[in-house]
């Protein structure tokens, strides 16, 4: 996503916002206002669905879920972020985390951590200075890093 982004801005000399699954990246020119993107907790959710809407001037945002790519076995629900010190399925509080960063990859990273880290998130992002929005399982939400209030 920050390659596309990077690369479609230079070569159309227009800004370009890149969304590859949750991921997104923004380059060249950037819309008044910034431009605006609606999260959502799985990935294949209509752009007019609903959820909150933000708004990013540069660089990038990841979301990692555990609402989606979900499967049932006999052993129970299952979802597709590991945590790799288990090889299993991450048990974690958080449904979705949504964190900024000046990449994708940064933004990626940490969303993914933050859901394997499950309490521990909270504390280890704003360690790192990083904007997140982070929903429980419940619905609760916070927000670490001075993440942006939502805007209409």
């Amino acid at each position: 996503a920050d390659r596309a982004a990077a690369t479609i801005a230079r070569a159309t000399g227009c800004g370009a916002l890149v969304s590859l699954g949750g991921d997104i990246s923004v380059g060249g020119a950037v819309p008044p206002g910034g431009w605006a993107i609606r999260l959502a907790d799985h990935h294949a959710s209509r752009p007019d669905g609903p959820g909150p809407a933000i708004a990013i001037k540069s660089g990038s945002l990841a979301t990692s879920s555990t609402a989606a790519r979900r499967w049932r076995t006999a052993r129970g629900e299952l979802h597709h972020v590991v945590d790799p010190r288990t090889g299993r399925p991450a048990r974690t509080p958080w449904r979705t985390v949504t964190v900024a960063a000046a990449t994708c990859v940064d933004a990626n990273i940490a969303s993914t951590t933050a859901l394997v880290l499950g309490e521990e998130a909270v504390e280890w992002l704003e360690a790192r200075g990083l904007p997140a929005r982070i929903v429980a399982t419940d619905g609760a939400t916070l927000r670490t890093g001075g993440w942006s209030p939502e805007v209409a």
